[in-house]
C-alpha cells in the first residue's frame, strides 16, 4: 500500500483516526479527559509508549495553553502540523502501506517534539535551560484568583550532550521541601509540562527550586493576587424564555473560563481556519460561576438567525453580579418553513459513550440547529461501531419539536470515499470495508453495494468531505448516491468545484453541507457551524426535511441567509421552454450576522452577474437581474466574504443555494469537459485500487472495476451530448 493511499485516509479522511483506550491514552483519561485527538489517533497506531506519550503530551500542551487569550495561535496549529509529520510512519506501518520496511524512528518523533515545544509561544510560558549552567527565562507574574489553582507552563530545554533527570520543588514554609513534577530529558530533549500549585495566604511570590543532577537553581514566581467575585449569566430569546446558546466568557486574568458540568470547548484550527484557538462552552439558558475581579468580557452567539451579544461586565469582590443577556431574532426562517441541519456530526468516536444523545440536544438547541444527524461509524482497532447502541431507524426519543436528532451511519472505506447515509430504517450491514486488523480488511465490497441497500429502503445518501479520486462521480451516475457535501471541513472552493462539475454533467445533485464535529472532542470543529437551510413546510417533521433536502429546496450557509427565485421558482424547481432562448428574472436577497464580500449569480459553475459590498451593505446584499440564456443550465446563487472569528470552521464567508433548472427544448445540461473530467477521475481511481487496494482474489478487484467502467460509459454519453460551458 503506497504512499498515495496514506495520504487520502489522513487527509480527506480524518474521521477514521480513532481508537480505544490504549497506549499513551489511559494515563491522560486518569488525569482529566483529552482535549485533542492525538491521544486516541497515537493508541491506535502508535506502537512505542514513549513516542505515544511524546506526542500526546505535546499535543495537550499547546492546547492547554490556548486558555489564555494572549497566547499566539499560529505556533500552535504549527504544532499540529508537526504532530502529525511526526505519527505519520506509524500510520503507514499500522495500515501495512510499508510492510517489510524500516520501523518508525522513535527518535524521529522526539526530534520533532522537542521542534514543536521549542517553536511555542506564550507570554505565559517559562523557559529553562539546561546548559553548562542552568537558566531561566523572563518570570511573569502568575495570576492567582482565589483559591483556584494556578497553573504555570513550563518548557525544558536539554542542550547537553547527556540525558537528565530535573526535578522541582516548592520550597516555600517550613517542611515543604517536596518533590512536585520529575522528569528525564533525552540529549537535546525539550518537553513541556504544568506546573500547579495553590497559594490562598497573599504572598507577592512562590519561591519554588529546580534540581539537575546535583545542580540547584532557586525561584521565585512573582504573583498577582484576584479577589473573586461570582457572576451569573441568564440568556433569554426574543420571546424572554431561557434558551441555551455558545457563550465564550473570558476573565481579567486573560484566562477562558466554563462553569462547572460545562465542557469548555476550543475552535480547531487544523484546516486553515484563520481564527483557531478560541475557548466557549454550551450553556443550558442559565449559569454562575467564581471569576476574578476586574473586567470580565462575555460573548453570546446563537446560530445564525440572531445577533451575537459581547459585553464587558465589572466583577466586584463580594457583590455578586447579575447579567442578563435578550437575544435579538433577526430573522425566523422557520416562520417560511425554512429549517437548518447538519448532515454530519458525530456524538461520540473512538468508541467512547462520553456525549449522550441529551447532550447532543443541548448543543442543537445551543447552535439553533433544528436537524442534527448522527453518523455512527467503526472504531479501527475494535468491532465497535461507535453510537450505534442509539440506532433505531426513527428519530430518537430526545428530540423536541424544533430540534430533531438521528442516528444514522457513516459507511467507511479509505480508497473509495465516506458515504453519509440518511433517512435509514435498518442500519446497512458491513458499515466499513478495507480496515486491516479488522473483520473487514478487504476492499470489496466497494461503497455502492451499502449505498444500493440505503437507498432501497429510501435513504439520502452523500459523500461527507468528499475528495478525489474517490467513488462518488460511480455512484451519482449510477443511481445510488444523491450529492457530495459541498460544504464541509476544509475548502469549499474545491469541493463546491467538484458539485459544480456534476452538475454540468446534469445530475440534480441538491447542496448538501455537514461538519464533521467530534462532539467528544473538546478541541474541534462546531456542529451546525456550516450548515443546510431546507424549506419543508410547517410544522418542522423530519420526513418533510428529508424530502425537501434531497429536491434541492435549500441553501448551504455558514453564516448569510438567502432568498432567491428564477422567473418565480425557487431553489430546487425547474423552468421549462420549447424556446431555444429564455430571459430569466433573476432576485437574490442575502443578509448575515458577519461581514459579506459579495453576492453572485452562477449559472452552470460561472459568475454572471456580481454585486460588491461597501460599507454599510456588506451586512444586507440584494440583487435583481435579467440574463439571457440560450442552453439548458442550472442557476443558483453564491455569497463570498472574508474570514470571521464567529465563522469557526471555515476559511471564508460561505453560501450557496441549490440551482434552479432550465430546460430548453428537452435538452439535457451535458458539459463534455467536466463528463471527460470525471471519465479521468475514475480512471486514476482504478489505477488506485490496482496500487494500493487490498482484495481476496481478483474476482473481487474485477467485478467493482465492471461497475466504474459502466459509469465512464454514462459519462462518455453525456460528453457526446455536448454542449460547452
Amino acid at each position: 500500500m503506497h504512499k498515495g493511499r496514506l495520504i487520502f485516509r489522513l487527509v480527506q479522511s480524518s474521521g477514521f483516526l480513532v481508537a480505544m483506550v490504549g497506549v499513551g491514552l489511559a494515563q491522560i483519561q486518569e488525569e482529566g479527559s483529552p482535549l485533542t485527538i492525538t491521544p486516541f489517533q497515537t493508541a491506535t497506531f502508535v506502537t512505542g509508549p514513549e513516542s505515544a506519550r511524546l506526542l500526546n503530551g505535546l499535543a495537550e500542551f499547546s492546547a492547554a495553553l490556548l486558555r489564555w487569550t494572549d497566547t499566539p495561535r499560529e505556533p500552535v496549529q504549527i504544532v499540529g502540523s508537526v504532530i502529525k509529520s511526526a505519527y505519520l510512519p506509524y500510520y503507514a506501518q499500522w495500515s501495512r502501506a510499508q510492510a517489510g520496511g524500516a520501523k518508525p524512528s522513535s527518535a524521529f518523533v522526539l526530534d520533532r517534539v522537542s521542534d514543536g515545544y521549542r517553536s511555542l509561544v506564550s507570554p505565559r510560558i517559562i523557559r529553562l535551560t539546561i546548559g553548562d549552567r542552568l537558566s531561566l527565562g523572563p518570570l511573569p507574574s502568575v495570576e492567582i484568583s482565589g483559591e483556584r489553582a494556578a497553573q504555570v507552563p513550563f518548557i525544558i530545554n536539554n542542550t547537553r550532550a547527556s540525558a537528565v533527570r530535573v526535578t522541582f520543588k516548592n520550597i516555600a514554609g517550613s517542611g515543604s521541601d517536596l518533590p512536585l513534577r520529575t522528569l528525564d530529558l533525552q540529549p537535546g530533549q525539550a518537553e513541556g509540562f504544568f506546573l500547579t500549585f495553590r497559594c490562598t495566604d497573599g504572598t507577592a511570590v512562590q519561591q519554588f527550586a529546580v534540581q539537575v543532577d546535583g545542580q540547584d537553581l532557586k525561584f521565585a514566581l512573582p504573583l498577582t493576587h484576584h479577589a473573586v467575585g461570582t457572576l451569573q449569566v441568564r440568556i433569554f430569546d426574543e420571546s424572554g424564555v431561557l434558551t441555551p446558546a455558545r457563550v465564550y466568557l473570558t476573565g481579567a486574568d486573560h484566562q477562558s473560563y466554563a462553569p462547572k458540568n460545562h465542557v469548555q470547548r476550543m475552535v480547531l484550527g487544523d484546516y486553515g481556519q484563520p481564527f483557531p484557538g478560541d475557548c466557549y462552552f454550551h450553556a443550558v439558558g442559565s449559569f454562575d460561576l467564581t471569576l476574578p475581579s476586574g473586567a470580565t468580557t462575555v460573548e453570546v452567539v446563537k446560530g445564525m438567525e440572531y445577533l451575537p451579544v459581547r459585553m464587558v461586565v465589572p466583577i466586584l469582590a463580594g457583590n455578586p453580579a447579575m447579567v442578563e443577556v435578550r437575544l435579538q431574532r433577526k430573522t425566523n426562517l422557520a416562520r417560511a418553513g425554512w429549517y437548518s441541519g447538519d448532515v454530519h456530526v458525530h456524538a461520540n468516536l473512538f468508541a467512547e459513550t462520553r456525549t449522550t444523545p441529551r447532550d447532543v440536544l443541548l448543543v442543537a438547541q445551543a447552535e439553533d440547529l433544528n436537524v442534527i444527524n448522527l453518523l455512527p461509524c467503526n472504531d479501527p482497532r475494535t468491532t465497535i461501531i461507535t453510537d450505534r447502541q442509539y440506532f433505531t431507524g426513527r428519530l430518537d426519543q430526545v428530540s423536541d419539536p424544533d430540534h430533531l436528532v438521528y442516528f444514522n451511519e457513516e459507511m467507511r472505506n479509505d480508497l473509495y470515499g465516506h458515504v453519509g447515509f440518511l433517512n435509514l430504517k435498518s442500519f446497512v450491514e458491513p458499515a466499513y470495508t478495507g480496515f486491516p486488523h479488522s473483520p473487514y480488511p478487504f476492499d470489496y465490497p466497494a461503497n455502492y453495494s451499502q449505498a444500493a441497500q440505503a437507498k432501497a429502503q429510501g435513504a439520502v445518501v452523500t459523500y461527507v468531505h468528499p475528495g478525489l479520486p474517490s467513488e462518488f462521480p460511480v455512484d451519482i451516475a449510477l443511481g445510488v448516491a444523491d450529492t457530495i457535501d459541498a460544504m464541509s471541513q476544509g475548502d469549499e472552493e474545491i469541493s463546491t468545484g467538484h458539485w459544480y462539475r456534476l452538475l454540468n454533467c446534469g445530475f440534480r445533485c441538491p447542496i448538501s453541507a455537514g461538519t464533521d464535529s467530534f462532539l467528544n472532542i473538546p478541541h474541534h470543529l462546531i456542529p451546525g457551524a456550516g450548515r443546510l437551510y431546507v424549506k419543508s413546510g410547517q410544522p418542522l417533521t423530519y420526513a418533510g426535511w428529508m424530502a425537501g433536502y434531497k429536491s434541492g429546496r435549500s441553501f448551504a450557509t455558514n453564516g448569510p441567509l438567502l432568498q432567491f427565485t428564477v422567473n418565480g421558482c425557487e431553489a430546487g424547481e425547474e423552468i421549462r421552454s420549447d424556446s431555444s432562448t429564455i430571459t430569466l428574472t433573476v432576485t437574490g436577497v442575502a443578509t448575515s450576522f458577519v461581514p459579506m464580500s459579495s453576492l453572485e449569480i452562477i449559472v452552470n459553475g460561472h459568475t454572471r452577474k456580481r454585486i460588491e459590498a461597501t460599507g454599510p451593505d456588506s451586512y444586507s446584499l440584494q440583487l435583481g437581474e435579467q440574463l439571457q440564456i440560450e442552453a439548458s443550465s442550472w442557476v443558483a446563487l453564491r455569497v463570498r466574504g472574508p474570514g470571521h472569528r464567529l465563522i469557526p470552521n471555515d476559511h471564508e464567508v460561505y453560501a450557496h443555494t441549490s440551482p434552479v433548472y432550465v430546460t430548453l427544448r428537452n435538452q439535457p445540461i451535458a458539459s463534455p469537459s467536466d463528463a471527460v473530467f470525471f471519465i479521468k477521475q475514475i480512471d486514476a481511481l482504478i489505477a488506485k485500487m490496482n496500487d494500493s487496494g487490498v482484495y481476496a482474489n481478483l474476482g473481487q478487484k474485477d467485478e467493482i472495476v465492471n461497475r466504474f467502467r459502466r459509469a465512464q460509459e454514462i459519462y462518455r454519453k453525456i460528453a457526446g451530448q455536448g454542449q460547452g460551458h
